[in-house]
């Protein structure tokens, strides 16, 4: 990846890498779940219990971490996970990589079945792939029957030009692992221990051996560069897309969107070209984003709300029919229904060590240009003049006006006087 950042904590969509993997485990209500990390896995680790309390990201189960010290290969990592299982009477193994976000759930679902209801001492996941280019190659007898998966550094050009690859997700009877992980050795281009080799030794044995194959080529896409994690993100952005379309949600221009996981929208909502939206945000029925808006996570938009032109939303909630149309950051906010927020509005959430958070009751109007200093209330009703700083913990109350810098009442006597001095001034 040529990142400080190690590879499985690289985002895609809004989730790293490392979680595709945990939450298929966890859809398939997997016993337990164990990472192993090598490099990187102080920050791998310092990841998972910041964000989900050293827990998986669905269900919040605990991590079993194992450490490899030394990176001897994928079949001498697969070992030390295997024998970092706490359940001593485990019977099977899911092998995943961390690196393989497309695959669906349905594909592993029928790979495990398919270990199970034939009694299988390994299962593997393979493709037919147009290109096979860095994936290793599934050779097999006559029958069909697995007898050597070639990594593509000790590949000759025949098996080379073999079409069917190795995905790299296995299901083992751990019993079968252990037996035949013992049998293999680092005799091949890369001087590793190769998971692949621990199948072969077991076909040779005359273990049952079986494969699935992957329905959707797209789906073993894998991330090994920048490049790849773009083309994943694109694949993956698409099947989000496409999910949006069918519950009814309008997208003008689904090739400049990004959206990422973890965003509902909800239908009749309309989405405008050029936006981005993050996960955790929330748009309801009838709400129009865009174009050029930055949704960020916490982002709520209420029915028949709306977020105009280059606006940037974070962590607020925008009332039924609220409105922020054009250059505004509305920042830890509270926006009641149909309030109108002027062009250039800017929430002063951070005072340079917290945030604190903005709320602007029903049917408040805030001026363009305005700038409200959080912690601070405009109510019901209320109104804000171009221009206007509303500074912390200075209130605007009810019906109130405020103008000026820093914002002032504006008294009605006084609004009264002003436009009488003014009409006497053009008589004269």
């Amino acid at each position: 990846m040529k990142s400080e950042l190690p590879k499985v904590l690289h985002p895609v969509l809004g989730s790293p890498l490392l979680d595709f993997a945990l939450e298929k485990g966890e859809e398939l209500a997997v016993d337990e779940s164990v990472v192993v990390v090598g490099w990187g896995r102080e920050a791998i680790e310092a990841h998972y219990e910041k964000h989900h309390g050293g827990g998986t990201p669905n269900a919040g189960r605990k991590i079993s971490w194992a450490v490899q010290d030394e990176q001897l290969g994928t079949g001498h990592a697969a070992h030390i996970g295997v024998e970092a299982i706490s359940a001593k009477d485990a019977e099977g193994v899911l092998i995943l990589n961390g690196d393989l976000p497309l695959l669906d759930s349905e594909t592993i679902r029928r790979l495990v079945e398919t270990h199970r209801e034939n009694g299988h001492a390994a299962t593997v996941l393979t493709c037919h792939k147009d290109d096979p280019t860095g994936f290793g190659r599934v050779v097999r007898a006559e029958s069909g029957q697995v007898v050597n998966i070639v990594e593509e550094p000790d590949c000759d050009d025949e098996t080379r030009a073999i079409p069917d690859v190795n995905v790299g997700t296995y299901v083992f009877s751990i019993e079968a692992f252990r037996k035949y992980y013992d049998r293999i050795g680092t005799d091949n281009e890369q001087n590793e221990y190769y998971l692949t080799d621990v199948v072969v030794e077991a076909s040779k044995d005359g273990a049952k051996v079986g494969t699935v194959a992957v329905a959707d080529e797209r789906e073993t896409a894998q991330v090994n560069c920048q490049k790849e994690l773009a083309v994943a993100q694109a694949i993956l952005k698409e099947r989000i897309i496409d999910e949006l379309f069918d519950k009814g949600v309008r997208i003008d221009d689904p090739a400049s969107c990004y959206i990422e996981r973890g965003v509902e929208v909800a239908a009749g909502a309309h989405i405008h070209p050029f936006c981005v939206l993050r996960k955790g945000t929330v748009i309801e029925a009838g709400a129009h984003v865009g174009p050029f808006a930055h949704l960020r996570p916490g982002s709520h938009l209420g029915a028949g709300s709306k977020v105009g032109n280059f606006c940037e939303l974070k962590n607020t909630d925008l009332g039924p029919g609220a409105k922020v149309n054009h250059l505004s950051y509305v920042g830890d906010g509270d926006v009641g229904a149909q309030v109108n927020i002027g062009a250039g509005t800017i929430f002063a959430n951070y005072d340079g060590k917290k945030k604190h958070r903005t709320v602007v009751k029903d049917g408040a109007f805030i001026g363009s240009g305005t700038v409200l200093v959080a912690p601070v209330t405009v109510g019901e009703g209320a109104s804000t003049g171009a221009g206007s700083v509303v500074l912390r913990g200075r209130d605007v109350e009810d019906g109130q006006t405020v103008v000026g810098m820093p914002a002032q009442v504006l008294e009605n006597k006084s609004l009264e006087k002003k436009t009488l001095d003014k009409s006497q001034k053009q008589e004269t």
